[in-house]
């Protein structure tokens, strides 16, 4: 197993909070990694998610066993934070702040005809953050399944 610390931003009663979260893996290759799970110490809890062989689960997962006034802030969880149509890599996300779309078909677009744009700048990794931040709500659409597990 090796373990990663990462700093990660955290809304704790609505105010962002950035706290080190250990990420735990097996990893078979250079690129594969597998049975993936997140911890956290919040003050005398320990949190820790069910192993996953995504990233994207392992982070849905340990917001699972967070208590409700805690959410995981970062692209995975932006209303901008949308994952490729057409499949994506591990622990891989896309901003698409400033862009429209209002549904699938409108961000299957955006993959199709401007790649260049979307694969290069707006590849982002699960947990990062910046300050446009925005909770996924149900009032934008956005081609991610944060919340939905």
């Amino acid at each position: 197993m090796k373990e990663d610390i990462l700093c990660v931003n955290l809304l704790i009663d609505g105010k962002t909070t950035v706290v080190p979260i250990t990420i735990v893996y097996e990893q078979s290759n250079k690129e594969e990694i597998k049975n993936i799970h997140l911890e956290i110490k919040l003050g005398n809890h320990l949190y820790m998610s069910i192993p996953s062989d995504a990233t994207e689960f392992a982070v849905t997962n340990l917001q699972k066993v967070l208590p409700s006034n805690i959410s995981i802030a970062c692209c995975q969880s932006c209303r901008h934070g949308n994952f490729c149509p057409y499949g994506n890599e591990d622990n891989e996300i896309f901003c698409l702040k400033g862009m429209t779309y209002n549904n699938k078909m409108d961000v299957c677009d955006i993959f199709s005809y401007t790649q260049n744009i979307v694969f290069g700048e707006r590849k982002r990794q699960l947990l990062d953050f910046c300050i446009e931040y925005e909770p996924i709500s149900d009032s934008n659409f956005t081609y991610n399944d944060w919340g939905l597990y």
